[in-house]
């Protein structure tokens, strides 16, 4: 009989809880979910078959990564919602990006690791904390600790965590878990020692060294995701892009109805009524909307959902290999929250769908100080590969973005 060997700190705790927020969560699709794999493409997650873990998509063109844009009581609204992005669209030619709204692999390890900023998986040796333990197969199963990163990019580009190890009697470790997004949803798979070391034979084993220092898993989002769930009934009301959600001004806000009857739909912007919108029956209506916070809600009920629409103003100079940037956000609700000097990949072919003007791919993450962020304004030395910027925003919703800028 194997031992699960225990986290030997509340840190370890935390991360191993937050690695199954997305491993373990069951759900259930109103509709197929259009997806992706390398072994089957273009492939569902079938309606009324239900799921274990969240989507896995890099979505980058859309910047809807859950825990990261989208948080978790927001995509059990769109779960609910038959109207919602996550089954009227998808990412089609888009590279790995099919499902609308997901998880990448490195946002599952840094969602579980609780690191905020967007490291990519190519730039994950940039982390501040995170250091090589042992190259690929340098180490043996007493070596590696719980929340142990396994790492690696070129022949294979991946990151998965450590959260499970299993030992005998005499403490021989026999058994290995590992968190990881892979298409097309979160896992836990555990491996025996052989199994893991050829699974895993070129990868590297890192470690985050504020990892003990983590903290515990927030038991609201334990309740809301294994007590709750996805709701079993339609909502009243509700917004394609989930309740407490941020839209770019561009894109139309779907508002849907379920009610039979006339559902008369009151729009307030920042508590005051704008307009009155009416759907007869089960329907839903696509907007373009101002900039602001809304409620759209039933009228003389309850019946509510929330959302936001943003467009910030994104000026910049470009002087002596140095990027000089005015941002604001035009929302006194949302700040500035950091920068990433992305590039425009020329030598890989097979991306060059997939890295468009909407995203790019992570040359180097840029932390603000307080007073550029009250400012708005920063300069920074271009690095060689940048081919351009985003710039990252923050309100009550989350964290939101414009598209990659040229420079």
């Amino acid at each position: 009989m194997l031992k699960r060997i225990e986290p030997d700190s509340e840190g370890k705790r935390g991360a191993i809880a937050r690695a199954r927020h997305l491993t373990e969560f069951r759900w259930t699709p109103l509709l197929d979910v259009p997806t992706y794999t390398k072994e089957t493409g273009k492939t569902v997650l079938k309606a009324g078959v239900e799921v274990t873990g969240m989507p896995y998509s890099s979505t980058e063109p859309t910047d809807k990564f859950i825990t990261e844009n989208v948080t978790f009581e927001t995509f059990l609204s769109i779960i609910e919602n038959p109207d919602s992005a996550l089954y009227q669209k998808d990412l089609k030619g888009h590279g790995n990006s099919w499902t609308y709204f997901g998880v990448v692999c490195n946002g599952l390890v840094r969602y579980a690791l609780n690191i905020k900023r967007r490291y990519s998986t190519r730039r994950w040796g940039t982390i501040p904390g995170m250091y090589k333990v042992a190259d690929c197969g340098a180490y043996t199963p007493e070596q590696i600790e719980l929340c142990d990163v396994l790492y690696a990019f070129g022949a294979r580009s991946h990151v998965a965590l450590i959260t499970g190890l299993f030992c005998d009697g005499d403490g021989k470790i026999e058994k290995i878990e590992v968190s990881e997004a892979i298409r097309p949803v979160c896992v836990r798979r555990c491996f025996t020692v052989e199994e893991f070391y050829k699974e895993f034979e070129v990868f590297a084993l890192w470690r985050y060294e504020l990892v003990d220092s983590l903290p515990p898993s927030d038991p609201d989002i334990d309740k809301l995701l294994f007590e709750k769930g996805a709701g079993k009934d339609l909502p009243d009301i509700a917004v394609d892009y989930g309740n407490k959600s941020n839209y770019p001004a561009a894109d139309d806000v779907v508002i849907s109805a379920f009610a039979e009857g006339q559902n008369n739909i009151e729009l307030y912007k920042n508590g005051e009524l704008k307009e009155k919108i009416n759907i007869k029956g089960r329907g839903k209506i696509a907007k373009r909307i101002d900039t602001g916070y809304y409620t759209a809600r039933l009228a003389g009920t309850e019946k509510r959902v929330e959302f936001c629409v943003n467009k910030p103003e994104v000026s910049f100079d470009v002087s002596g290999g140095q990027l000089a940037v005015n941002a604001d956000p035009c929302d006194k609700d949302s700040k500035i929250l950091y920068m990433e000097f992305r590039a425009k990949p020329s030598d890989m072919s097979r991306l060059k769908v997939y890295y468009d003007k909407t995203c790019g791919s992570l040359v180097k993450v840029e932390e603000l100080t307080d007073e550029e962020i009250k400012s708005g304004k920063f300069t920074r030395q271009i690095p060689d590969e940048a081919t351009g910027f985003k710039v990252y925003f923050i309100n009550k919703y989350g964290v939101w973005t414009h598209i990659m800028i040229d420079i």
